[in-house]
């Protein structure tokens, strides 16, 4: 080609390369599991701390008090409600498995409590869909269950947008063992009244310990620097209180919703327990604070969302959907852990609320 040719080539008009149609908060998200997830991640902890009011608190409230045909009505509601939630959560440790296989900086020693714990918990959830499970089934779903959060959490703790997710999980995990210690003591010594009274020791600690565990997620919340966490927090220890001081004062006079209300938390807490109160207050905390973790916008989604699971779980590890829930989060935060592209964003999000303030 000559050199007059060349020149008048380059003086005929291009046409434009076509524009990406992707953001470039697309790209990271493609390029990071955890920004990925994040719908995932809310979906199912909005749908689990639905499920958990009807299924702990609503439906088991309406036995004896509600109709034959209101009762059928909510089993289904919640039964569906329930399914979704069982199906989410699988698919949170599915893509959380696919997505960790990957991952280059995650342990060895996290990785191998990941994959024999994970399957073990979804291998025990599928017959539990269609009957109770066994002791020793049950037994199994708690190890596997504190596997996935033990390994999850010693990854969480390395990093610090994923540590205070990793301290509540560990202290949920500790919940879990001393209510396993306190079953298994009355298991295998029923007829002795000191292992009895150990037994409730250890009890009242798994109780005690769940309460911390809300705690350092108030508080975790309550320091984001953000006036909205800490409206949520306020909020949904509000809401939690006066559902448990309305229950309270329920009393054979009262509306039906009152009754109900009454009931269903009230089957939700220890026999003979000495820190009763505590503890009914305890299980409507886990449901309203989840929903706020869920909700509170502006803030990392892995971690939010994972301290809502983790709070759904409340160390009741023998309990499938919850079990389910508490190992989600400590596969997630391992995840969280490892994904740069989420530590800067957390990063970048508390360097703005300082400004802000």
């Amino acid at each position: 080609m000559s050199e007059t040719e060349q020149r008048v080539e380059a003086d005929v008009p291009r046409a434009p390369e076509p524009a990406s149609s992707r953001s470039p908060e697309s790209y990271e998200r493609l390029a990071s599991p955890s920004l990925r997830a994040a719908w995932l991640l809310r979906t199912s902890a909005i749908v689990g701390a639905v499920s958990s009011a009807l299924g702990a608190i609503v439906v088991p409230g309406l036995h004896g008090i509600a109709s034959d045909a209101t009762i059928e009505r909510w089993e289904h509601v919640s039964a569906a409600i329930a399914y979704a939630m069982a199906f989410l959560l699988a698919g949170l440790l599915l893509t959380g498995a696919f997505d960790l296989s990957r991952a280059r900086k995650v342990g060895i020693v996290t990785r191998a409590l990941l994959f024999f714990g994970a399957p073990g918990v979804l291998a025990m959830l599928v017959p539990a869909f269609a009957r109770a499970l066994t002791n020793a089934g049950s037994l199994i779903l708690v190890v596997a269950t504190l596997l996935v959060v033990v390994g999850g959490a010693s990854s969480g703790l390395r990093t610090g947008h994923t540590r205070a997710l990793a301290v509540v999980q560990l202290v949920l995990g500790f919940a879990a063992l001393t209510r396993v210690f306190a079953w298994l003591l009355a298991t295998l010594f029923p007829d002795s009244m000191r292992v009895f009274v150990v037994g409730q020791t250890f009890a009242s600690a798994g109780i005690v310990a769940e309460g911390v565990a809300q705690m350092l997620a108030v508080a975790w919340l309550s320091t984001r620097r953000r006036m909205a966490s800490s409206l949520v927090t306020a909020g949904a220890l509000t809401v939690a209180f006066l559902i448990v001081w309305v229950a309270g004062r329920a009393d054979a006079s009262s509306p039906a919703w009152q009754v109900v209300l009454r009931s269903g938390i009230g089957g939700q807490t220890s026999a003979h327990s000495t820190l009763g109160a505590l503890e009914a207050f305890f299980v409507v905390a886990s449901i309203t604070l989840a929903l706020g973790c869920a909700l509170v916008p502006r803030q990392l989604t892995v971690v939010t969302c994972g301290l809502a699971l983790a709070l759904l779980g409340r160390g009741a590890f023998d309990v499938p959907l919850r079990a389910l829930a508490a190992s989600a989060a400590g596969l997630w935060t391992a995840l969280a852990a490892a994904d740069d592209r989420a530590m800067w964003k957390a990063m970048t999000e508390s360097r703005d609320a300082k400004r802000e303030t």
